[in-house]
């Protein structure tokens, strides 16, 4: 859910190198708006409203058929993972498109964690291996929204640690938006 929510608002990012490829982005840099703002408003991807509504879907079916006994903490914890799961693929996303301010043009490496994010969060991050755990925890920080709340709902883990993990991963919008401007300091127009 978080991924198609992150997907569907995310989108002006993926033609991030288009823009920049063909002069489109020097028309944004000259508005009084928020550069960020303007790229995201540039193409809310409104067609991933089907897998938002799947995913709700999904999650409703799950909630009600899971053997969680459902308190204010846990509806907590599921709210943040989901609100904090978007911002974090959502600055995924504006990293993957940071990169075009250097290469002119979409690096796809960046898909393995956005969509194999994704997917690999489908099991959890322990069969990885601490190796891929650590990385995605310390580095990525999907696990952080992912894994550790989902010990917290199934009484795995007890702590409140655990509950509030997304919240931590909220630290990974600072260096996410921090690359986003240093590739923007070092943009030069096409001059078209």
């Amino acid at each position: 859910m978080a991924f198609s929510f992150a997907e569907m608002l995310g989108r002006g990012f993926d033609l991030l190198p288009r823009m920049l490829a063909n002069g489109e982005f020097d028309r944004l840099l000259v508005r009084p708006q928020n550069i960020v703002f303007q790229v995201v408003a540039s193409q809310v991807h409104f067609v991933r409203i089907g897998a938002t509504l799947q995913s709700s879907i999904v999650l409703w079916w799950a909630v009600t058929r899971s053997d969680i006994i459902w308190s204010l903490d846990k509806i907590l914890t599921l709210v943040l993972m989901i609100v904090c799961g978007t911002v974090i693929f959502f600055t995924l996303f504006i990293i993957q498109a940071s990169f075009s301010f250097f290469t002119t043009k979409g690096l796809e490496f960046m898909n393995i964690l956005t969509y194999g994010g994704r997917d690999h969060g489908k099991y959890p991050y322990s069969i990885y291996g601490k190796e891929v755990l650590r990385f995605l925890t310390y580095i990525i920080p999907l696990a952080l929204f992912q894994y550790y709340p989902l010990l917290y709902l199934l009484d795995m883990k007890k702590s409140i640690l655990y509950m509030l993990a997304p919240l931590l991963g909220l630290l990974f919008v600072i260096p996410g938006y921090l690359f986003f401007l240093f590739g923007l300091k070092r943009y030069t127009s096409t001059g078209s």
